[in-house]
């Protein structure tokens, strides 16, 4: 099978790294790579491609899709494409776009609940992506039910396909720290000034507390400004932008996220694949992730006393640190791995291609 995967660009985040581990996850098939943005933003992770992976940078330009969709279509068909599988808005529209016109089937995946877009865009998808895709694959329950009730997406093209990660080596437990740690671009929806008023609030209670936080954002300013409002930069460190989170992952004790929006986080899968309990906020797909007080601690959202709470709780209990990261990695290996991931995937690329869905979605 040829499967040309679809995406903006291969920036450090959840979503593109889920696209490489996808990517490298079906072996057996040629896999084509179509990047649609800026595609030498940097760092990226297109190095972690497997060294057989096709890929082409094809940027769309506003004035000029129609020109460009045009290449596209005729790049898919040069390259003997069987499936395309878009990723997020844009890649989904304009990937739609161009499979229908080189006569593809389509599957997207949706990965956040997008609640930028207006009732335009809405109207492409049920208009314009939705009569072209065979299927849309959501990432959570939480997802799905926003493409059909908000966005209008009929249900009968909609499928739960939750996120998948690579799963490391068992780490020797001996080999963590107290460490706190959490990862994820500061942005908005990660509410990291939360995370920081609660280290602020175990410092209050005598708890050694000490959080690593790795990414980067808009919103560093205002973490930067909320760990000096508390006074507590000794206790907090800013690790910007990293291509070696699981090395993060192997040294931290507990991971943590404050999120206020999420789809199915992939640095939490990956954080519990890595055999770490986590304290996250319930929210999006996390619920259905992480198992609460089997896995780690789920506390509401917007709540840094609930926070503080947890991440004492575990700080202050190394048996239950224990206990809860070997369920989660256990959890993980028997649900979320990227094989799984690929096998699903792979089974509905087979699907849109039998002849009794061909023009289903027409």
């Amino acid at each position: 099978m040829v499967i040309a995967q679809v995406i903006s660009n291969l920036s450090i985040g959840g979503a593109e790294r889920l696209f490489v581990n996808l990517c490298n996850a079906l072996p057996d098939d040629r896999v084509v790579v179509v990047l649609l943005g800026d595609a030498d933003v940097q760092p990226n992770l297109e190095s972690e491609l497997r060294d057989d992976v096709e890929v082409h940078r094809l940027r769309l330009r506003k004035r000029a899709w129609f020109r460009d969709i045009k290449a596209f279509a005729k790049l898919l068909r040069e390259t003997g494409c069987d499936v395309v599988h878009t990723h997020m808005f844009w890649p989904n529209l304009y990937g739609a776009l161009a499979a229908r016109r080189a006569g593809i089937p389509l599957v997207t995946s949706e990965h956040g609940r997008n609640e930028w877009k207006n009732g335009w865009h809405r109207w492409l998808e049920v208009k314009v992506i939705s009569r072209v895709a065979r299927l849309r694959l959501c990432v959570s329950q939480d997802i799905l039910a926003r493409r059909h009730e908000v966005d209008g997406v009929p249900a009968r093209l909609l499928r739960l396909v939750p996120n998948g990660t690579v799963v490391p080596p068992e780490i020797d437990a001996g080999c963590r720290r107290t460490t706190v740690g959490s990862v994820g671009r500061l942005v908005d929806a990660k509410d990291y000034p939360t995370l920081i008023d609660a280290v602020a609030l175990l410092a209050e209670r005598g708890v050694d507390i000490q959080l690593e936080i790795v990414g980067d954002g808009p919103e560093r300013q205002n973490i930067e400004t909320a760990i000096e409002r508390h006074g507590i930069a000794s206790r907090v460190r800013l690790a910007g932008i990293r291509t070696d989170v699981a090395e993060w992952l192997a040294r931290w004790g507990v991971f943590a996220s404050s999120s206020m929006r999420e789809g199915q986080p992939v640095a939490l899968l990956e954080a519990m694949a890595s055999g770490l309990p986590s304290v996250v906020t319930a929210v999006g797909g996390v619920p259905d992730t992480l198992a609460d007080g089997v896995e780690g601690i789920v506390v509401p959202p917007s709540n840094a006393q609930a926070l503080a709470d947890g991440l004492q709780r575990l700080l202050g209990d190394p048996e239950l640190r224990d206990t809860m990261g070997r369920a989660a990695r256990e959890r993980v290996i028997r649900e979320f791995s990227i094989q799984s991931l690929a096998r699903t995937c792979r089974e509905a690329y087979a699907e849109v291609l039998r002849p009794d869905l061909s023009g289903a979605s027409a």
